[in-house]
């Protein structure tokens, strides 16, 4: 018996067959629509706790709130992912967590708004009534492989990689595709430096060198990427900014 995953140099696997693909979003919001409501709420909301959300538009992010008090953005959500729904999968499988829970003794998690979004609301009973039809199946295989992969790369990049090449690879990752490759405001140095587990000053002058290096730039309050191919080349480590390179000629 052979299997249909090939060798790949990626440590998730091959791209799938789309066999499983996800639904677009119109479709999936059409049929939640049948047990769920759709809600709208300004940037800085803190979703309800105790339901699960589809996201329409905008972006959330699941945040730590640590006793010191300093919100801390661990993963960001994006239209078409399924947000909140582990504690209803512990609830319906008896999954146990105590020891997680002790983990957490001292700190709170929440899902806070980082623009104006557009969200089915659904309660946990009802997902749980649902889980095994499609789309919501699909939805919640990928939202679970999905945020297994965000934890895992934002683990290693955290633990193994210089602090300019997270950052890089956080802009590459958030830039606009599209020209002028414009970076969401929301990204403050405060928000990057949170989520990399970095001091703020550290992201300030490594965003201040970009600039200096014309990789970066800013027109109307906006910050865009100049340069995707640069920015790619350092986050790829296959090139380092000019003082890294200036620092190790000095010590050569």
């Amino acid at each position: 018996m052979t299997s249909s995953l090939t060798a790949t140099s990626s440590p998730f696997g091959p791209l799938g067959d789309g066999s499983k693909r996800l639904p677009d979003i119109e479709t999936c919001r059409q049929y939640l629509a049948g047990f769920s409501s759709e809600v709208s709420v300004p940037r800085g909301t803190k979703l309800t706790i105790g339901r699960v959300y589809y996201l329409l538009e905008g972006a959330v992010t699941l945040t730590a709130l640590p006793v010191t008090g300093e919100r801390l953005s661990l993963i960001y959500f994006h239209p078409g992912d399924l947000l909140s729904f582990i504690p209803a999968v512990n609830h319906a499988y008896a999954i146990p967590h105590e020891a997680y829970d002790l983990l957490l003794m001292s700190e709170n998690l929440a899902m806070f708004t980082k623009t104006p979004c557009r969200l089915m609301s659904m309660e946990p009973d009802a997902f749980i009534r649902h889980m095994d039809e499609e789309p919501l199946k699909t939805l919640l295989v990928h939202g679970l492989a999905g945020n297994l992969m965000k934890i895992i790369v934002q683990s290693v990049n955290n633990s193994t990689l210089p602090a300019t090449v997270r950052v890089c690879r956080m802009l590459s990752v958030f830039m606009d595709k599209e020209a002028p490759h414009a970076l969401p405001r929301y990204l403050t140095y405060r928000e990057i430096a949170g989520h990399l587990s970095m001091h703020v000053m550290t992201v300030t002058k490594i965003f201040q060198t970009l600039r200096r290096e014309g990789i970066l730039g800013k027109a109307d309050g906006v910050t865009f990427v100049k340069d995707p191919e640069t920015l790619m080349n350092l986050s790829s480590q296959r090139s380092l900014p000019s003082y890294v390179r200036n620092e190790d000629e000095r010590r050569a």
